[in-house]
């Protein structure tokens, strides 16, 4: 009885943090952002009541209440950014700074490209975790193995707008047991300056983070997109895409789980 009492449990909060995530992104496309406090509260009051119903059995089960403890600070912490993103327009140009970019150039006869996924432990990757059930939620590239030149779309770390940005292995750390895992995969040195020149336009055009992407699964302009969207576009730019789907719908895990072909090649994993 108790299994089934915990497994309740899970799909009832489950279903309601989606409920309240779609909520709030909704509410932030018809601009209504005055209400979002409220929705919030509302949703966060329903989980609560699902807790109070779970107590008696879970009482004993400190580990299990801290995990939520830290559902509702993540969901809080996401919240309480998402006034920073857009949704129709771009609010990020100019963020890789043009040395950057030269340095991108100067990598394309390496003969690689580098696929970066990471186990951050930021409010949203924690988020994003419990719909994809993965342990990497977080996806980007490279063109050197130093990774130096190491860009993805994020939220900005809250010094930047969200969109295209640089990244280094150190912004990664958010927890205490944050990884990384590293594949390398073949470019030219044509395909390379196709997918660099592409990074340069969409800095120079502006771009956003796709939140409501990653439940809608839609682009509402070409340069609003998450990470994994991000990175499997340019590889399709460069003509290396070594799996078929639609770029709204790819998952970080995607990169590895979908390389049916073996066209990675890995090179490290390890601990931030």
């Amino acid at each position: 009885m108790y299994y089934y009492d915990k497994m309740l449990y899970h799909y009832q909060l489950g279903e309601l943090l989606k409920i309240q995530f779609a909520m709030l992104l909704m509410i932030g496309v018809i601009g209504q952002q005055e209400y979002m406090i409220l929705c919030c509260g509302v949703g966060l009051m329903m989980i609560v009541c699902v807790i109070g119903q779970q107590y008696c059995v879970l009482e004993h089960h400190a580990a299990v209440l801290k995990s939520y403890q830290k559902i509702f600070y993540n969901l809080k912490e996401v919240t309480g950014d998402l006034p920073r993103h857009h949704f129709f327009t771009y609010c990020n140009r100019y963020s890789l700074p043009e040395k950057m970019i030269q340095s991108a150039y100067n990598t394309v006869e390496n003969g690689y490209v580098y696929i970066v996924l990471s186990d951050t432990g930021s409010p949203a990757s924690e988020l994003i975790a419990l719909f994809t059930k993965k342990k990497y939620n977080h996806a980007s590239i490279a063109f050197d193995k130093d990774l130096t030149t190491m860009v993805s779309y994020n939220n900005g770390e809250k010094r930047f707008p969200p969109g295209l940005n640089v990244e280094k292995p150190c912004y990664f750390r958010k927890k205490e047991n944050a990884y990384m895992i590293v594949y390398q995969l073949k470019a030219t040195a044509a395909q390379k300056r196709n997918m660099i020149a592409k990074i340069e336009q969409i800095n120079q055009e502006g771009s956003s983070y796709n939140t409501i992407g990653l439940l809608l699964k839609k682009s509402f302009l070409p340069n609003i997109m998450f990470c994994s969207q991000f990175v499997y576009c340019l590889l399709q730019e460069g003509g290396i895409a070594y799996f078929d789907k639609k770029s709204e719908s790819v998952k970080p895990m995607d990169f590895v789980e979908l390389d049916y072909k073996r066209k990675l090649e890995f090179v490290y994993e390890k601990k931030l």
